[in-house]
């Protein structure tokens, strides 16, 4: 009897320590993280993801006299705020400054700055208000929060954060056919933007509601106060996977800006035209979900790897998007692999710092490079494309840009494991 009793407590014991394990902080904060997470991500990425709407609508209603390039940098700049800027928001992070005050600011900036989107016509207007404006509030939300899922987890981590990262093309999809709706009805644009920034608001009060800031983060204040970030950050490996992050953000969004507007010169069925980022984003739930369990199992730069060079090789398949079933498998099996690197790109980031030193500065500069591709990858694919849509040069060299990624993926993984065999062999 004793025996049994002792057994009981040995087990006990031993659940409580694996629990700790997997969640420093406990299974209900960290799993309330990730639905406060999931909310807020539905929209503030979900929105930027379906941009295609937007690029489609401007390009042929709404700014009509400029070209497809120049429209583009309305999302390009979006991008480079929530991403490029990203380092600002981790360095808040880090230091303990990102408060309750910083996500307010955000929700009001962003919101605002959306509703004032429905009253201008003209291009550099919009410009202000959708790129600046809403891409300023957006980063003060988006690095931060997958930080704090980040920091929730141990061995779910890569899971737990393709979660979160499931929750953009959920959004996504939502917003894509919400929108199309919106925009090509008699509610209109404007008031199809006012009812988009009202959902904004409703998603960030309930989300950060949720969202628990994990207890080591609040205890760290002995941060250096240089704005330089710390000499361990810029490891070659790091360094290595920050240019390929750059070089697959330039040109794997080309489908994400310019597939409902080239199967629209295709003669495809008008509905399923604007259903094509719904589906695309429909693939993209499971690329999020799926590749993070495995990420878990067999490491997350083993499947970011082989999926990034397959995402190189789909691009070259939207040239055979002629007709609806090719718009469909296209669409599914790009969001499908898109879904996956957007997913493992920061579980990869963060297995290069296991103590967890500087997490946000780390995640705050590894999603800079992304932002600035974003900026200037949609407008350079826009000026080769044309304004005659000459469709193969575009798609050609965003499949190149983004094999050449995958390259420094390779060489850094090299470089890891080999600095990890000496320090084993040193000891």
């Amino acid at each position: 009897m004793a025996s049994t009793e002792e057994t009981k407590e040995v087990l006990q014991i031993a659940n409580v320590i694996v629990s700790n394990l997997d969640y420093p902080d406990g299974p209900w904060r960290a799993w309330s993280t990730v639905t406060g997470t999931f909310i807020v991500q539905f929209y503030v990425v979900g929105v930027i993801t379906a941009f295609g709407v937007f690029q489609d609508f401007y390009t042929r209603e709404w700014l009509n006299n400029c070209s497809a390039s120049t429209i583009s940098w309305i999302g390009g700049v979006t991008y480079f705020f929530e991403l490029g800027c990203a380092p600002i928001a981790g360095k808040l992070y880090d230091t303990g400054r990102y408060t309750g005050t910083s996500k307010f600011c955000s929700q009001v900036l962003s919101a605002s700055f959306l509703l004032s989107l429905a009253k201008p016509q003209q291009y550099y207007q919009v410009l202000l208000s959708q790129g600046v404006g809403m891409g300023i509030g957006l980063m003060l939300v988006f690095g931060p929060s997958m930080t704090m899922v980040s920091e929730h987890f141990h061995t779910r981590r890569a899971l737990a954060m393709g979660i979160v990262a499931a929750a953009s093309p959920v959004g996504a999809i939502v917003f894509t056919i919400v929108l199309n709706h919106l925009f090509h009805s008699s509610i209109g644009f404007t008031w199809g933007i006012r009812i988009m920034g009202f959902m904004s608001l409703g998603c960030f009060v309930i989300g950060n509601a949720l969202i628990c800031t994990p207890r080591k983060a609040q205890r760290q204040t002995n941060e250096p106060s240089s704005t330089t970030p710390p000499a361990p950050i810029w490891e070659l490996p790091y360094i290595l996977n920050l240019i390929s992050g750059f070089l697959w953000a330039l040109g794997a969004n080309t489908p994400n800006f310019y597939l409902q507007l080239y199967a629209g010169t295709k003669n495809i069925n008008q509905t399923l035209v604007f259903d094509s980022f719904a589906i695309l984003s429909f693939g993209s739930i499971f690329g999020r979900i799926l590749p993070g369990w495995m990420a878990d199992r067999w490491g997350a730069v083993n499947v970011f790897i082989p999926s990034l060079v397959a995402l190189g090789i789909m691009c070259f398949a939207m040239l055979g998007c002629n007709n609806a079933a090719g718009l469909v498998v296209f669409a599914f099996i790009y969001g499908y692999l898109f879904g996956t690197i957007i997913s493992i790109y920061l579980p990869m980031i963060r297995d290069l710092t296991p103590d967890g030193t500087s997490i946000g500065s780390r995640i705050g500069y590894s999603l800079s490079p992304i932002g600035i591709g974003s900026t200037v990858g949609p407008p350079m694919i826009g000026a080769i494309l044309s304004r005659n849509f000459v469709w193969w040069r575009a798609i050609v060299a965003s499949a190149v840009i983004v094999l050449s990624a995958a390259c420094f993926n390779v060489a850094a993984r090299q470089v890891h494991i080999s600095r990890r065999r000496a320090v084993a062999v040193a000891v």
